[in-house]
């Protein structure tokens, strides 16, 4: 049996985002679908290739992936090998736990840190077909990997208070933890 852990305003608004970033992936996963539907058709009816279908689609993919991954992280979703800490006494199951969100948070910090050294060489070129300053094809994963540091901060730092955030309700609006 899991108990409630009350969370605050900031883990409403964090709850609200990660279902934003969800809307918008499925939006995208939509769009995904749309251009790949359009460049067969146009390749095997009319024997034309549409490169800026590809490049939109593979846009949208990377959309979906670095704005679902929030989300999921919010929930204790993400995967884990785990079948060593069932092993360990309770007290130092935690201290693993909680290093462990440490690490997520240490990985999306080093990915935002290089992620801008690359972007200040690459964003100054542009996506062939389309024309998109590699600064917006690349948004999405930035926007996603600063909203994925988010949740696993506030994961580590409930770890670090001994209440760890398994799971936010998405119905209550961030109200609730179990």
């Amino acid at each position: 049996m899991t108990s409630a852990v009350r969370v605050g305003p900031l883990d409403a608004a964090l709850v609200k985002l990660c279902r934003l970033g969800e809307t918008v992936a499925m939006v995208l996963v939509g769009l995904v679908t749309l251009l790949v539907v359009l460049q067969v058709i146009a390749r095997e009816v009319f024997v034309v290739g549409l490169a800026w279908a590809d490049e939109a689609s593979r846009w949208a993919g990377l959309g979906v992936i670095f704005l679902v991954v929030p989300l999921i992280a919010l929930h204790g979703g993400h995967v884990r090998v785990d079948m060593f800490l069932g092993l360990l006494p309770p007290r130092a199951r935690r201290v693993v736990q909680g290093l462990d969100e440490w690490l997520g948070v240490l990985f999306c910090a080093l990915f935002l840190y290089a992620g801008w050294y690359f972007l200040q060489r690459a964003g100054r070129f542009t996506q062939p077909a389309m024309g998109l300053s590699n600064l917006w094809f690349y948004m999405p994963a930035a926007i996603g990997m600063v909203l994925l540091f988010l949740v696993m901060l506030r994961r580590a730092v409930a770890a670090l208070a001994g209440k760890p955030l398994e799971t936010v309700s998405a119905e209550s609006g961030g109200g609730s933890a179990t």
